[in-house]
């Protein structure tokens, strides 16, 4: 099914060649003069349709299909578009307001992809447009939440650091899914690259790393690659470097793509906290969380409706039940009761 994105657009219109810049703009002043004493509509008869056309719209329409919808009808070569990377080749193909630019090979899901192009509208009127977003992933794995180390534990004898671990539940590619999570006052994102997964894997994404050389991302067979703290042969490592997790109240949420609805989500508040949320970025995701039915929160939004715990850095988050969303799905856990990577409730 396709989804709509939300993509940057860049259009630049073309310029006049440079010998008929003189007289173009020499007419052009003409007709502003004239357009001074004379019916307003003169201007575009004399000198007919010279405004480019217009970006509307822009989105993928599936793995292998990027469309772009314009103000008016245009006209494009099959040549008119070139893509990075270079391994993929784009045939451009226009009918009325719309140009479906195929990919060939399909970009991996979520890589980053750049297409750029002209059109021209009926009148020879150009465009040039330019868009960035991530190859398109048909084939989501399926993962939840599974426990959550919520802030940096001293321990000698056992340290741990933030992360987050997911089961997998269903097979396929991590590219362009991501992981977002906020405290009151800012908001964080991890972005999966591609990888095969399959299902019951255990996903540890790392978000305190130590910046060792051997903290190293597990995208092929051998889950034992990566070291460092909270890494284990079992689970399969991802470390980010966007910032750790709130210590005592925030929210995550986990997206298969860009403009979807999460696909699972906590919202966890030290108990002592009451009454309406109160932080636009907390808002934003448990909002989300909400619209997608991943955690029943009332509304307006309150601190309320999140995990309500005694903080604790020995203490992770453990998820109980992996049929329920929600407060209901999860506990706190005992001191020192951390299993990164081996997931087996």
């Amino acid at each position: 099914m396709s989804q709509k994105r939300n993509i940057p657009i860049r259009s630049r219109v073309a310029k006049p060649h440079a010998p008929q810049f003189a007289s173009f703009l020499a007419l052009f002043l003409i007709m502003k003069l004239l357009a001074a004493c004379s019916p307003p509509s003169l201007e575009n008869k004399m000198l007919g349709d010279i405004r480019p056309p217009i970006v509307r719209d822009a989105k993928l329409k599936n793995a292998g299909e990027f469309e772009i919808e314009f103000d008016e009808q245009v006209l494009v070569s099959k040549e008119a578009f070139s893509v990075e990377p270079k391994r993929v080749a784009a045939c451009a193909e226009s009918s009325g307001e719309k140009v479906c630019v195929s990919l060939v090979p399909q970009p991996v899901p979520g890589e980053k992809v750049i297409l750029a192009g002209t059109v021209k509208d009926m009148f020879g009127n150009s465009t040039h447009v330019q868009v960035q977003f991530k190859g398109y992933n048909d084939r989501p794995a399926g993962i939840i939440l599974t426990e959550v180390q919520a802030a940096k534990n001293a321990s000698k004898k056992s340290p741990h650091r933030d992360y987050v671990e997911f089961l997998v539940n269903k097979g396929g590619n991590l590219g362009g899914m991501f992981v977002q999570w906020a405290s009151s006052s800012k908001t964080m994102r991890y972005d999966f690259m591609p990888c095969e997964v399959k299902a019951d894997e255990v996903i540890v994404l790392h978000l305190a790393p130590e910046g060792l050389p051997e903290e190293k991302d597990e995208t092929g067979e051998d889950r034992a690659l990566s070291g460092g703290i909270d890494s284990t042969a079992e689970g399969r490592d991802f470390w980010s470097e966007a910032g750790g997790l709130p210590d005592s109240s925030g929210a995550i949420s986990v997206f298969e793509r860009e403009g979807s609805l999460p696909i699972d989500g906590l919202f966890y508040s030290e108990s002592s906290k009451s009454g309406p949320l109160d932080s636009s970025k907390l808002i934003a995701i448990v909002q989300g969380l909400s619209d997608a039915g991943v955690w029943p929160s009332t509304s307006p939004l309150k601190w309320e409706n999140a995990f309500l715990w005694k903080p604790s850095a020995s203490r992770p988050f453990i998820r109980t039940s992996l049929s329920e969303f929600g407060a209901s799905a999860w506990k706190v856990g005992e001191s020192g009761s951390q299993t990164p990577g081996s997931f087996s409730r």
